[in-house]
């Protein structure tokens, strides 16, 4: 630790004992028998720093590095440092593990002693220059955080310090301690001695148990590159023992001796090479050697900082390393401040610089500006290196000089500093020479990086390629681009290139190269196909749309089998097209015929078969192949699709004949499969008979000439449908190529492929011909059934207009003449012969079989397909059909009479009419009295049609048209389905029904009868039969819907109608009553249902007549009566006349059942509240009598409410909530009857007297005790009670408060008693309702009571307000806190303040306070401890929101109210008011107390005023405080509060000047003007006393400063102004004038002294004269005043330096000026004087002397 840089001291040094001892005594007053008044606060500061410094434990190890390099070494001596771990306790302090630390140093000095025991004491401080890098002067201090007790041993000292506070004075970490016996030198001296000599200096840490295993760790991974900057430490050793000493584990860290050290002058700089190795036990050497750029740069005069002071130059180097880095498994450091930091830059290479550290060492400050100065130098370092480096290889080959650009910052930092030193890189090096390039010949060229361009490897490798191979290819720089050189144009260094800002060359680059070079045309097959492969990969980024299109690249074989070539362009935008084949045989065979025939047609070019073959050849061929066909348009073509390209564009006949005849030797040859031939014959066009081309057709037909279709079909029918003939030229012989082509083979080759076909193969299409319409001959005939027969034996299916043209064409010969096959028949010899026109009545077109000479009949199956018929079935539906359509015009009576003669034929011959009969028997051909009919509906007339016809219009036959003759054929009219016999056939009566006009015979009346029973439908004979008088009864012949069929069940109602007209069952006899249904369906009533519509008429017309008696009215109770007791009921519609009908009288007027109550006395307490409905049971016309009550059963059944206990939902209806007070139940009256209720019923009439108005007053009904019980117990056997709820809550209950609506009342019980009294609130008033009223609890909560305990917060909360006593106040408040009660709103008065027992007032919360500690608002608020216990102010506070104690905002407003009404403030409360506003100041505190403070306080007279705050001030000047307290008497500065317990005095300063108090200091004038009296003064000697050499070297020094720059000349000339000047004593004082200005324009002044004058352009220093001899006061203060003279007047242009240059001046003075102690303090501040200084002063003091 040598490092001390004090001068040695004169006397001997002391011995280190006594020298430790001296510390012990002096600094901590040990064996002094006192205490050191600062002990404690000096062993906290020192806890704190050395435990705060460092993020990391471990990080004491980096300070020991430090502290080893910073110190002094002997001359041939390798300085090294090592670390030894043992598990030896050497220190006998219980420590399981001690770590000794060697150095080989100088050793420790008296010096380096005293700076170790003080905080901030370092030898090595402001020593920047000298090589020094520590700083902290706490870096010894960090061990502390992994040892308790760390050990010195060096140079004779073997002292000791300890973490704890020494018992002796109290402080800990910096006391030293002697070791007096463990461990001794000899232990150590054991210990190392097995290693190798021991060090001079040894430092012994027994680590704490749990730093031990963070220390090893931390021990184990010293990074190897942490001497990389180090300028004086060459190896660091880390060992660890273990018991057997010879066992140790060894890791070491050496830097070699530097290697070809370069320097360069002209910018300052210089470099070398460093090898580093690290060896890990003692086995395995890692090294890694770095190139090292150091060069200087001046600092800049804004960057300057006091740490740095007197550093003029940043030393920034950059270091590149060879290799591998070494890390030993950690990162790798970016930033170095001569020991590595935790800084990462992501950059492959590393800066190291003097910077600035964050407290910790992991990190530079990126906030200081000498930081930033220093990275603002970082790029032009890197780039002088890099330019080093690159032409150090300047004569290297080419491929030598890329890997230089690997060591470019190519990724961003996540530091933005460090990121703009990257960019900064980057800017500089596009502008300089620096990228090699391409040239034609050995020289080296360098460019720009911005005039350098790449080329694609894919081209570099065709160039290559192309080179190798011998094709010239000119220099490819010569296109207008330099071209990167191609051992840089790699994928390895694309990151480099990419930051460099080197892109590729444009598309249009590689267009002039290819075609200037004519590429295309000169390399051959495989190179060719590699430059379309790098084509196609970046065509449609780089290619597509440029010049690249309009190079000719692409064979192809021209017309003739010349070798052409295409572009891009022109073979996508042109007609023709290149194509490729995929077959080799036929490709000579198709490039022929293709270029003699269709290539002009087509616009088919073909690539060469060569190209084709190498293409196939190619590795990337898929590659080329996609690209030609996706943007070339090129296709591989197979046989089959090039013949398909080739029909596509035959429209010519020539090329039609040829594609055909090249088809044919396709086919010859055996090139084309069969089934591909196929499908080309089957699309390609045809030329036609009239030589035209045909594109479609769907058949093919053989020529004309000598074919059976043209005989049957004449000419082509079908030519519409594609049905199409071949022409002529098919069948010529012609030659192709030296190839015959025969006719014959021709022919069969057009037939078998292109599928020409005739009659009877050919398949017809769905259309017909003209000449199946006309006669065939025999020939022709049995042809087409010959071809029908053959389609149909190939399973073909004939189309259906083909069909239809020969089945409906009269084309075939018959009996009758030429018809069409659907109209003939082919007869056996079973029938044929009795269809002979003799015996039928129609004539049958049989075929003639003998013109088709006997052979049709071998087509009898077509025949029967064209429609031909066969079965005698078939004739006689024939025969039916011909003659329904002979007998549609004119009918006559021989043709019935014939058709009835023929079927009586078929039936003698035994053969079957049943098809003629269902051919004829639906038709309307038979002639009856109605017309005609069909026979099923007509009537043959006989007797029994007699009683029939009475009521029908029945059709019969017509005699007289027909004759007597038509009544023989009887059976075969009865066959035809004629009516001959009545056989129960109802319906025929149904369908001809004859409405009766009159009366109807019984016998017709029963016939009728039975067709409604049984015939299928008799809807209309019903209805007729509804509508007419046709039924005879006891009053005449009347209609069905008036007539009665009696049933005793309900005779005795009949009473009520005068006339029934009852069904007359003497003239119908019983028979009729069988007939019951059929008497209901066409309205006869029969049942009781159906007669109580005419009862219910005959009821509604009494009563509307108001004709309804007593006894009616009775004798409908006692019918109801006895149909129930008999188990019967009523009809719906009587029921429901007795239910709905007003019938019944009440005291309300009629009223239905259900709207009627029956009277008894358990209704007499509701009447007060309830108009109810008695029935009238007075014997008076509308009443009922006393007999009423004889019905109860009925009247309840019908609806009429019966009982109390069963009314609570009519009561409902009839409750009244408008009466007046509760009174004695009132005489209900009925304005209509003038009836009254009493108690013994409705009895009576009524006078004026006793009339109580049915109108009520407005005021709510007031419940009475039994009425309130009796509600509630309706509303509890109500179905609706929530209706019923509402009612009541009109009305009014009595509570302990008064009467009130029941949403104010609250049911009181045993759960409330905790809480409350029942006079506490409007409680139920049990006493007045009884104690049932509790067991309604259902009920009353329904109506609006609070019945449950929690409910009542908001009544209560609303009575509480009525109270004027305290206690029920207060037990209200514990209630509403106990229920959680929140307030509607907080801005009411909630709040009780009592005055006496029972009086106070209400306040709103926001008008209280809970607490008021200080007494300062008890004016202002109501603090509400003062009333209510501790349990309700948390109630207060939450609930009605009061706050807690008065706020900021409260403080400010009662300032703002000191200020308009106090003049003198109490002390306590000033403090009071201060010490809570610092206690919460922040900037809301700042804000609102800016906004509401306009003065302060101060002290006058013994007293607080307050005060402007322009007239005030803040004592930041303590001279000047006093010279103004001394000098005025008004009080200008402000007041503190005694103590100040929440803050210091600087936070009241900070305080006042927010609120605008201004800075004494900041707001004085200074006047100095004053004129001297030179009659009181005299020159003195005393000028060599003041004007020095020391003086002058001070002077000279500071403003040598390369800070300040300021030159030589200017500095001789202010340092001349001190030569020649002259010292003048004053008798009198030399006075200087202070003011302040304060507000309306007044200033205050008061007048001070100084003891020095300069006038500096005068050369004459004013001195006073002193009285007193200097004490050391006086001599400071003399100190002082001239120094601040002198730099005042010095430096007036440079105010901000004029504190720097006093404090040196002072210490100057203070020591005489003394030559020594000025150099020395000099050193301490980085000034020295400069060689023309030194010249300028020795010459100026030997002139002056």
């Amino acid at each position: 630790m040598s490092s001390s840089s004090a001068p040695a001291a004169m006397q001997p040094p002391p011995c280190p004992r006594e020298h430790v001892e001296r510390i012990r005594r002096e600094r901590y007053f040990i064996g002094r028998g006192e205490q050191n008044p600062l002990a404690e606060d000096m062993h906290q500061a020192v806890n704190y720093l050395s435990q705060e410094l460092y993020s990391k434990d471990v990080h004491f190890l980096m300070e020991l590095i430090q502290n080893a390099e910073d110190n002094d070494y002997p001359c041939g001596v390798l300085p090294a440092l090592e670390f030894v771990i043992t598990s030896k306790d050497i220190t006998c302090s219980g420590a399981t593990a001690t770590l000794l630390v060697f150095n080989n140093e100088n050793g420790f000095t008296p010096a380096n002693i005293e700076s170790i025991c003080r905080i901030g004491k370092s030898t090595k401080k402001s020593n920047r220059r000298s090589g020094y890098i520590g700083e902290n002067g706490i870096g010894f201090k960090s061990v502390f955080l992994v040892s308790k007790n760390p050990h010195i041993f060096s140079n004779g000292y073997q002292i000791k310090f300890s973490e704890d506070p020494s018992p002796d004075c109290g402080i800990g970490y910096i006391v030293p301690e002697w070791v007096e016996e463990y461990p001794s030198v000899a232990d150590i001296t054991n210990l190392y001695s097995s290693l190798k000599s021991r060090s001079t200096t040894t430092i012994i840490l027994p680590l704490k148990s749990d730093k031990i295993d963070a220390v090893k760790k931390e021990l184990s991974s010293t990074h190897p590159e942490v001497l990389l900057f180090l300028s004086k430490i060459r190896q660091i050793s880390v060992r660890e023992i273990n018991d057997d000493l010879m066992a140790t584990g060894l890791s070491q860290i050496s830097i070699s001796s530097e290697a070809d050290a370069l320097m360069r002058k002209d910018i300052d700089a210089e470099s070398y090479t460093l090898h580093l190795s690290a060896e890990e036990n003692r086995t395995v050497e890692h090294n890694c050697s770095y190139y090292i750029w150091k060069q200087n740069f001046p600092v800049k005069p804004e960057c300057c900082v006091q740490k740095r002071e007197g550093v003029d130059q940043w030393v920034v180097m950059v270091a590149f390393p060879h290799g591998q880095r070494l890390s030993n498994g950690m990162g790798s450091p970016g930033v170095y401040a001569f020991l590595p930091t935790e800084m990462t830059t992501s950059f492959p290479f590393i800066i190291q610089a003097d910077f600035l550290l964050s407290s910790s060492r992991e990190s530079i400050l990126l906030d200081s500006q000498w930081n930033r100065g220093i990275l603002e130098c970082v790029h032009s370092a890197f780039v002088n290196a890099f330019m080093a480096l690159l032409k150090s290889t300047e004569n290297a080959p080419v491929f030598a000089l890329p890997p230089i650009f690997k060591f470019l910052p190519l990724n961003c930092s996540s530091i933005m500093l460090m990121d703009s030193v990257r960019m900064s890189i980057r800017n500089k090096l596009i502008d300089m020479d620096i990228i090699p390039c391409e040239t034609c010949s050995s020289a080296k060229v360098f460019c720009k990086p911005t005039e350098v361009f790449r080329l694609n490897s894919a081209f570099w490798s065709i160039i290559n390629s192309a080179l190798k191979v011998g094709v010239d290819v000119p220099n490819i720089s010569s296109h207008g681009t330099h071209i990167l050189n191609s051992y840089f144009d790699s994928e390895a260094y694309d990151d480099e290139l990419g930051f460099l800002g080197i892109g590729y060359v444009d598309s249009e680059w590689y267009a002039k190269c290819i075609q200037g070079s004519d590429l295309a045309a000169l390399l051959p097959e495989d190179i060719y196909f590699d430059l379309l492969t790098f084509l196609a990969q970046n065509w449609q980024p780089k290619f597509c749309s440029t010049k690249m299109e309009q190079i000719p690249l692409l064979k192809c074989v021209g017309r003739g089998g010349v070798m052409t070539y295409r572009s891009v362009h022109k073979v996508t935008m042109a007609n023709e097209r290149l194509c490729m084949l995929s077959d080799d045989e036929c490709a000579p065979l198709i490039i022929n015929w293709n270029s003699e025939y269709f290539s002009t047609a087509t616009g088919t070019l073909f690539m060469p078969l060569s190209a084709q073959k190498a293409l196939c050849l190619f590795p990337k061929k898929t590659t080329v192949i996609e690209w030609l066909e996706k943007y070339v348009g090129v296709k591989t073509l197979t046989l089959d699709e090039y013949a398909l390209t080739v029909v596509r564009t035959l429209h010519e006949k020539s090329l039609v004949i040829s594609f055909t005849r090249f088809l044919y030797h396709l086919n010859s040859e055996k090139m084309m499969p069969e089934w591909s031939l196929k499908h080309i014959c089957n699309i390609v066009p045809i030329v036609d008979s009239c030589g035209c081309v045909i594109d479609t057709r769907s058949t093919v037909l053989v020529p004309p000439k000598g074919s059976k279709w043209a005989a049957l079909l004449g000419e082509n029918p079908w030519r519409p449908h594609n049905y199409v003939e071949l022409g002529d030229d098919y069948i010529c012989a012609g030659n192709s190529f030296g190839d015959h082509t025969f006719e014959d083979k021709f022919v069969s080759f057009i037939t078998t492929y292109i599928q020409a076909t005739d009659v009877p193969f050919l398949c017809p299409p769905d259309a017909g011909f003209p000449t199946a319409s006309s006669p065939l001959t025999t020939e022709n005939a049995l042809l087409l059934l010959e071809w029908i027969k053959n389609l149909k034996t190939r399973g073909i299916c004939l189309p259906k207009k083909f069909l239809s043209c020969i089945k409906y064409g009269n084309w075939l010969k018959t009996s009758v003449g030429y018809c069409s096959p659907s109209d003939s028949f082919c007869s056996n010899a079973q029938w044929g012969c009795l269809l002979q026109p003799s015996s039928v009545f129609v004539d049958v077109p049989m075929i003639d079989q003998q013109y088709y000479l006997g052979k049709i009949i071998e087509f009898k199956e077509v025949l029967g397909l064209l429609g031909v018929k066969f079965e005698f079935a078939e004739a006689m539906s024939f025969i039916g059909k011909r003659f329904i359509s002979l007998v549609t015009g004119t009918i006559t009576g021989d043709m019935v009479l014939s058709l009835l003669r023929f079927i009586r034929f078929l039936k003698q011959e035994n053969l079957s009419s049943d098809h003629l009969i269902r051919a004829i028997r639906s038709g309307d051909w038979l002639k009856t009295c109605s017309g005609h009919r069909s026979p099923a509906r007509s009537v043959l007339f006989s007797s029994e049609w007699t009683v029939p016809s009475e009521i029908s219009y029945l059709p019969f036959v017509d005699v007289d048209f027909y004759g007597p003759e038509i009544n023989d054929y009887k059976s075969e009219l009865e066959q035809l389905g004629v009516n001959v016999t009545f056989k129960q056939n109802y319906q025929i009566i149904v369908d001809n029904f004859k409405r009766p006009t009159g009366p109807v015979t019984s016998g017709a009346a029963i016939l009728l009868l039975k067709c409604i029973r049984y015939a299928d439908s008799c809807k209309n004979l019903v209805k007729g039969l509804k509508k007419c008088q046709w039924l005879k009864t006891n009053a005449g012949f009347r209609a069905p819907r008036e007539t009665y069929l009696l049933d005793p069940e309900w005779k005795c109602l009949v009473k009520f109608s005068d006339a029934v007209p009852l069904l007359d069952l003497l003239f119908y006899g019983t028979e009729i009553l069988t007939y019951r249904d059929e008497l209901m369906k066409i309205g006869v009533i029969v049942s009781l249902e159906q007669a109580n519509n005419s009862i219910i008429c005959y009821l509604k017309e009494l009563l509307s007549t108001s004709s309804l008696t007593k006894e009616i009215r009775l004798a409908l109770l006692s019918s109801y009566k006895d149909l129930t007791d008999g188990h019967r009921t009523l009809p719906v519609d009587i029921l429901k006349f007795m239910r709905s009908e007003k019938w019944l009288h009440t005291t309300h007027g009629f009223r239905t059942p259900s709207k009627c109550v029956l009277f008894d006395s358990s209704w007499e307490p509701l009447m007060s509240v309830a108009s109810l409905p008695f029935i009238d049971d007075s014997d008076s016309n509308n009443g009922t009598g006393k007999e009423i009550y004889s019905y109860k059963k009925g009247l309840k059944a019908l609806g009429v409410t019966i009982d109390f206990s069963q009314g609570a939902d009519f009561i409902l209806s009839c409750l009244s909530t408008a009466g007046g007070p509760q009174m004695p139940a009132p005489i209900v009256v009925d304005p209509y009857s003038a009836l009254h209720a009493g108690a013994t019923g409705i009895t009576c009439k009524i006078t004026d007297l006793n009339v109580v108005p049915s109108t009520a007053a407005d005021s709510p009904q007031l419940l009475g005790s039994s009425t309130l019980v009796c509600l509630l117990n309706c509303m509890q056997r109500s179905t609706n009670p929530r209706s019923f709820a509402v009612q009541i809550r009109k009305m009014q209950i009595k509570t302990t408060l008064g009467y009130r609506c029941s949403d104010k009342c609250i049911l009181y019980d045993s759960t409330w008693s905790s809480y409350l009294g029942r006079e506490d609130g409007p409680f139920i008033d049990e006493a007045f309702y009884g104690p049932e009223v509790l067991s309604y609890r259902t009920e009353l909560r329904l109506i609006g009571v609070v019945v449950d305990i929690g409910y009542g917060c908001p009544l209560l909360a609303e009575d509480m307000k009525h109270f004027l006593r305290g206690d029920t106040i207060t037990r209200i408040y514990k209630y509403l806190a106990s229920f959680k009660w929140e307030p509607r709103n907080k801005r009411e008065s909630w709040i009780w303040i009592p005055n006496g027992r029972n009086s106070g007032h209400w306040v709103r919360p926001a008008d209280c306070t809970l607490h008021d500690r200080n007494g300062l608002f008890s004016t202002h608020f109501s603090v509400l401890d003062k009333y209510y216990e501790k349990d309700l102010l948390g109630f207060f506070s939450t609930v009605l929101g009061v706050r807690h104690s008065p706020r900021v905002l409260d403080h400010c407003i009662l300032w703002r109210s000191w200020e308009c009404t106090c003049f003198e403030l109490m002390p306590d409360s000033c403090s009071f008011f201060w010490e809570f506003i610092g206690n919460r100041w922040n900037a809301t505190t700042a804000k609102l107390l800016s906004g509401s403070v306009t003065r302060v306080p101060v002290i006058s007279g013994g007293k607080i005023l307050l005060r402007d705050v322009a007239d005030v001030f803040v004592p930041d000047d303590l001279l000047l405080k006093h010279l103004f307290d001394q000098f005025t008497s008004e009080p200008i500065f402000v007041w503190y509060p005694a103590g100040l317990s929440f803050t210091s005095r600087a936070k009241m300063d900070t305080i006042y000047q927010s609120l605008g108090v201004r800075a004494i200091s900041k707001s004085v004038t200074k006047d100095e003007s004053c004129v001297l009296n030179l009659s009181h003064c005299q020159v003195t000697e005393a000028r060599d006393d003041f004007v020095t050499p020391g003086l002058l070297r001070i002077i000279l020094a500071f403003l040598a400063s390369p800070v300040l720059e300021i030159g030589a000349e200017k500095r001789h000339q202010m340092a001349s102004y001190l030569l020649g000047m002259k010292v003048l004593e004053m008798t009198e004082p030399i006075n200087v004038n202070y003011k302040v200005n304060i507000s309306l324009g007044r200033t205050v002044a008061v007048k001070g002294r100084k003891i020095f004058r300069w006038e500096r352009e005068n050369h004459k220093l004013y001195m006073q004269k002193s009285d007193r001899s200097h004490g050391m006061t006086t001599r400071l203060e003399i100190a002082t005043c001239f120094s601040e003279e002198i730099s005042q007047g010095l430096l007036y242009e440079r105010v901000d330096l004029i504190p720097s240059l006093t404090e040196l001046l002072m210490v100057g003075f203070l020591v005489d000026f003394n030559e020594d102690e000025v150099e020395f303090l000099l050193k301490t501040k980085n000034l020295q004087l400069l060689s023309e200084d030194e010249d300028f002063l020795m010459g100026a003091l030997h002139f002056h002397n």
